[in-house]
């Protein structure tokens, strides 16, 4: 008699609980660095807690200084943060630009 075995490996949000990524394989698991390695691909941060690209950045929006000192910068459709802009254009600020919440990071990111 023949003995198989299935794995099956799911990675979810610790904070939302999300299913980031999962996947089946026969014989062999695969070890907890090679998941930690294929969420951190789809934008989740790993280390005692997996943390979703979502919930990463509601959280940065939460503790942004500039946001609490003047208001809210509103999101677009995406839940991204729109960055508050200069007085003289409509550039977002440079500590905006740097901030993976702001849909300008997203722009830089993709090109």
């Amino acid at each position: 008699m023949a003995i198989k075995r299935t794995v099956e490996t799911d990675v979810y949000c610790d904070i939302c609980g999300e299913w980031i990524t999962g996947w089946k394989s026969n014989d062999t698991g695969v070890s907890r660095i090679w998941a930690a390695a294929f969420a951190r691909e789809k934008g989740c941060t790993v280390g005692k807690k997996v943390i979703c690209r979502e919930c990463r950045i509601k959280k940065r929006i939460q503790i942004c200084s500039i946001q609490r000192k003047i208001g809210s910068a509103g999101r677009d459709s995406n839940g991204m943060c729109l960055g508050f802009g200069n007085k003289t254009s409509d550039e977002p600020l440079e500590k905006c630009k740097r901030c993976f919440a702001c849909t300008s990071y997203e722009q830089k990111e993709t090109l």
